[in-house]
């Protein structure tokens, strides 16, 4: 028999090691303990909250967190959370658990609505996952709705046999039209970058921006500071007051330079900015650089088709996040304003 507990935390360390070496292995991920413990504690709004199923003996069985972010929306801000660092290990797969005996519910349903549930109580929400396609039908039981983004997917390719044979995922033709399609990206961009002139960059602080219509995170300077750590990001500014800039991740010799976050005026400003990044790509050793532009709006429309005159190839897709929430405003695409940022916590 397994119980389930609710905790808060900080968790003690035999847990922290616990939970984190079970999900590394089950996800075939690399977390080092440090990046894992900034996410679930160290949160402008405190500690994630727990769910944990384990043995009598304290053998964690299966894990879910959520971790509060607070969420800028409508010139109000609450305090919304994502599901991270969730399994279930397959010896368990089979036992009850003790309050559930007679629930047919999937083991992470439960572990889900207990916890949704108990934080929903608390005042957080909406509360979201981004989870396979595969499982999506399944969470409507306990309340998590499918919302589809529409979003652009924007690459430009600087060393294509390296990207072509480390993505994940692709078949032997879609690895060869990822090569060409890079080669041709170079000599595109090398020509391109004949006639473009990058305007100046200033440096500038992770402060707050300007609120939007739509719900938006990572806006406020706390959030920002914690969300992009000192040395991994770069920041780059067209104007004095930073009005206008995006947020990078840095790239290295198997990851891209990532576009995270942005704020940009103008046609013209997006191609100054996408000139500054495709240049710091190969100091980086990157393999090049990589911008998903999500909504349907005219504003990401502009954005994509400045990126496409710039060299990039920009790929259509729809991408759907399970939200949670009695509000039926985050329930629709159009209330909110999503970048990268929400989905890549990776180091």
């Amino acid at each position: 028999m397994l119980n389930l507990r609710l905790v808060r935390g900080p968790l003690d360390q035999r847990q922290n090691e616990q939970i984190l070496k079970e999900y590394n292995q089950l996800t075939s991920s690399q977390i080092p303990m440090a990046e894992f413990l900034h996410w679930i504690q160290d949160s402008p709004d405190g500690p994630a909250w727990h769910a944990i199923l384990e043995t009598d003996e304290g053998e964690i069985a299966a894990h879910s967190c959520l971790i509060p972010l607070r969420l800028a929306s409508l010139e109000k801000q609450i305090t919304a959370a994502k599901s991270e660092y969730s399994f279930i290990r397959e010896e368990f797969r089979a036992r009850k658990i003790r309050g559930f005996e007679n629930s047919t519910r999937l083991k992470n349903l439960t572990i889900i609505d207990e916890l949704f549930r108990h934080c929903e109580s608390a005042g957080w929400g909406p509360l979201l996952i981004s989870t396979s396609s595969a499982v999506h039908r399944l969470y409507r039981s306990v309340r998590c709705y499918p919302v589809n983004f529409s979003v652009w997917e924007c690459l430009l390719i600087l060393r294509p046999w390296k990207a072509a044979s480390t993505t994940p995922n692709l078949s032997r033709l879609q690895q060869l039209l990822l090569f060409l399609s890079g080669i041709l990206q170079r000599v595109v961009w090398s020509i391109f970058s004949l006639f473009s002139h990058s305007k100046k960059s200033y440096p500038v602080d992770l402060a707050d921006v300007p609120g939007e219509d739509a719900a938006a995170f990572f806006m406020d300077s706390d959030s920002r500071r914690w969300r992009y750590p000192e040395g991994q990001y770069e920041v780059l500014a067209l104007d004095p007051e930073g009005l206008e800039h995006v947020i990078v991740k840095s790239g290295s010799g198997d990851k891209y330079l990532r576009v995270c976050q942005w704020r940009l005026a103008s046609d013209r400003a997006a191609s100054a900015v996408a000139s500054r990044l495709i240049a710091m790509a190969p100091s980086q050793n990157a393999l090049g650089v990589r911008w998903a532009v999500y909504g349907d709006e005219e504003a990401a429309e502009k954005l994509s088709r400045s990126l496409r005159q710039s060299g990039f190839l920009c790929v259509h897709r729809v991408r759907t996040v399970l939200i949670y929430s009695k509000e039926q405003e985050f329930l629709q695409a159009k209330s909110w304003s999503l970048t990268d940022a929400f989905f890549s916590f990776d180091p």
